[in-house]
């Protein structure tokens, strides 16, 4: 348990405020040990255990492929591993799973097109996602991956407007996800909610909104949870949704404390909750019949809970 937590206080560093800055560097102690396709395997069924004990039944595994081949393993390889993780521990615990392969966007144009690649190839995900440092690392730089990835018919989600150097870059990486990488879904967003043209632009596209409230605080992008406007967004109709982005990370930052916390904070009620929920079917990217029976025993559980 000591070697657990000396590991935390140096991913922690000298701050959560300041992890976003090199947070390449504060993971690379544990993407080191993920070298192995047995061990990627692991981490795929371990993924899977965790969310059930979370009461999830539906779950999106992203991760970047990038960081997991400094032994030799190629991309293909290790894209297969975790797929095959996350497959056996779909079987096991009962929870449906999406692979969604990301790239680090701290990498080279080239090596985000390689990823694309990869992934596109692989048969096994359904979207390519680009996270990371996200100052210095504007979207533009990734069009061409985003194309092999549209051309190929895979789905897109962009962290956007999360800590870039100012909030007009902000802003800028959210309309760039958009109109240039095609996203159909942005991560955290922000500061959506304070630009009129950016909300209009996200509801004429029916652009989904990947909210993730506890990590927003935790990194200190927001001091309160309003300010992300959660309410004003639902009222306006955005396809928005609660995710706990890196749970294992944050105090209180499992996806069930993520929407507890939210709803205290916004004084959410049902019809609220119930919005939250349904948009993150809605938006998922799984298929189409996964999702109609994802919202129909969440309604049977609603219908239980108000009889």
């Amino acid at each position: 348990m000591e070697s657990v937590s000396a590991l935390m206080r140096y991913v922690v560093g000298s701050g959560y405020g300041s992890m976003l800055d090199n947070i390449v560097d504060r993971f690379r102690p544990m993407t080191g040990l993920m070298q192995t396709e047995e061990i990627l395997r692991d981490v795929g069924v371990s993924y899977v255990r965790a969310r059930k004990e979370d009461g999830v039944a539906y779950a999106e595994g992203r991760f970047a492929p990038q960081y997991h081949t400094r032994e030799g393993l190629s991309l293909k390889d290790v894209i297969a591993s975790m797929a095959d993780g996350l497959a056996e521990g779909s079987e096991k615990y009962e929870v449906k799973t999406t692979l969604i392969v990301a790239i680090g966007r701290e990498a080279s144009p080239r090596l985000g097109v390689e990823v694309a690649k990869a992934a596109a190839n692989s048969g096994e995900a359904a979207a390519l996602d680009l996270g990371g440092p996200e100052a210095g690392n504007p979207p533009h730089k990734f069009m061409d991956a985003f194309k092999i990835a549209r051309d190929s018919g895979l789905r897109a989600t962009v962290h956007a407007g999360e800590g870039a150097e100012s909030l007009e870059r902000n802003q800028r990486n959210m309309e760039e996800a958009i109109t240039l990488l095609g996203a159909h879904r942005l991560g955290h967003a922000v500061s959506l909610v304070n630009s009129e043209r950016l909300l209009e632009l996200v509801l004429g596209k029916s652009i989904s909104i990947e909210m993730n409230p506890v990590s927003n605080l935790v990194l200190h992008n927001i001091e309160d949870l309003r300010e992300l406007g959660i309410d004003r967004l639902l009222s306006r109709g955005v396809l928005v949704s609660v995710n706990s982005d890196d749970p294992a990370l944050w105090p209180r930052g499992s996806l069930s404390d993520v929407y507890f916390r939210t709803c205290q904070a916004f004084r959410f009620g049902f019809e609220e909750l119930d919005r939250l929920v349904l948009n993150s079917f809605d938006s998922s990217f799984a298929e189409r019949k996964v999702k109609a029976g994802l919202t129909e025993s969440y309604m049977d559980a609603r219908r239980q809970r108000a009889s």
